[in-house]
């Protein structure tokens, strides 16, 4: 009797030690998925203002639009990886279009009516505002994809996110940027 109580009291536990690991990972996935959904909705912001650098610019930049064509190559490449979630893809494209937007930026310079004008300098300042907040989010993605994936990678969240399809997330690596970040 006392040996049927033990197996039984050791069943209860392993069922509510395994559910309680299962609740633990769908949270950590749902924390990894809302930092995601914070950092998409910047890059969707960003994504909206580049029309609106290209317009103001464009009338400068007569003989230059290979810079044109590299930062609208580069944001339909970052709207491509956004759709998929392609963390690798998204990496890359966004290296991209952050070197595209500060060539073109840089290239105001060589241009003083543009340089001096009120809608370029809204932009720009916009341009890095919007940078900085991208860097503080995809932070806080990579900090709950390192959360969520040290817990598949514990014991007993391996065994679970096995047999509940948890799979390891990568981070969003977007090399450095003109901040440091």
């Amino acid at each position: 009797m006392l040996f049927g109580l033990l197996v039984f009291g050791a069943i209860v536990f392993a069922v509510f030690s395994l559910a309680a690991t299962y609740n633990s990972l769908v949270a950590a996935a749902e924390r990894t998925t809302r930092a995601w959904n914070d950092l998409d909705a910047l890059l969707r912001q960003r994504h909206d203002e580049i029309p609106k650098l290209v317009e103001t610019c464009e009338p400068h930049f007569t003989a230059e639009r290979g810079a044109f064509d590299r930062v609208l190559e580069a944001r339909s490449a970052v709207f491509a990886a956004r759709q998929t979630r392609a963390a690798d893809a998204l990496g890359q494209a966004e290296r991209s279009l952050r070197a595209a937007v500060t060539d073109v930026i840089a290239r105001a310079a060589d241009h003083p009516e543009l340089a001096a004008s009120q809608a370029f300098g809204m932009l720009r300042q916009r341009h890095a505002t919007i940078d900085s907040e991208i860097a503080e989010r995809r932070e806080r993605y990579n900090d709950a994809v390192r959360q969520y994936n040290a817990a598949v990678a514990r014991i007993p969240g391996n065994f679970v996110a096995l047999l509940g399809g948890f799979r390891s997330l990568r981070p969003l690596d977007v090399g450095s940027s003109a901040d440091g970040r």
